[in-house]
């Protein structure tokens, strides 16, 4: 098994990162990986690692501003922007790139004069969205929650943590994610939505 396109660090990686000493464990790590991955993706509420989309279809907001799901931009090769209500995106529906700005770390795109007419899919988007190369924070946010979900899944208490007070134990539920790998992830959620 391989990690999925979704991956934000790899088997070595982690293998390096959390001393693993032969490959025996690589395909559960890597399901780990996929699922952390995911994880990251639904918490920031965003695909993080970058895609070429080559039709992505976007309704037009009636404002000069379009702001797309998956960022950054990637700035090569050129994004490509359609608008057509006919959602057909001939080759004559293709705008100027000297007509619009491109702000490829918000995923941000404003007309130099005019609006995206309002409409349903009416903007088609060609171009590579996401992380070209994923940011140390967020890969090692990643490798460390692979390694908190490892230990946990081995000593068999997953989903259970004990809490101590006033000289008892009792068991509890463990809800979420270390706080230190949750605030990561949510730091990538778009500041402009």
């Amino acid at each position: 098994m391989a990690v999925g396109v979704n991956a934000l660090t790899t088997w070595d990686r982690v293998k390096a990162s959390l001393g693993f000493l032969s490959d025996d464990n690589k395909a559960a790590v890597e399901f780990l990986i996929d699922a952390v991955s995911a994880m990251a993706n639904r918490i920031s509420g965003r695909l993080l690692k970058a895609r070429a989309y080559t039709d992505l279809r976007i309704d037009g907001s009636g404002t000069n501003t379009l702001i797309l799901p998956d960022f950054p931009i990637v700035a090569s090769p050129a994004i490509k922007i359609y608008v057509d209500s006919s959602r057909v995106f001939g080759a004559e529906t293709e705008l100027a790139s000297t007509s619009y700005q491109v702000l490829t770390d918000t995923g941000m795109i404003r007309l130099y004069s005019g609006v995206f007419s309002r409409g349903i899919g009416n903007i088609k988007i060609v171009g590579t969205l996401g992380y070209s190369t994923i940011p140390e924070d967020l890969e090692l946010a990643a490798v460390e929650c692979v390694g908190y979900n490892r230990r946990r899944l081995e000593s068999g208490t997953t989903g259970m943590r004990l809490v101590s007070q006033e000289g008892t134990t009792t068991s509890q539920y463990e809800l979420g994610l270390p706080q230190s790998v949750r605030e990561v992830f949510e730091s990538y959620r778009s500041q402009l939505l």
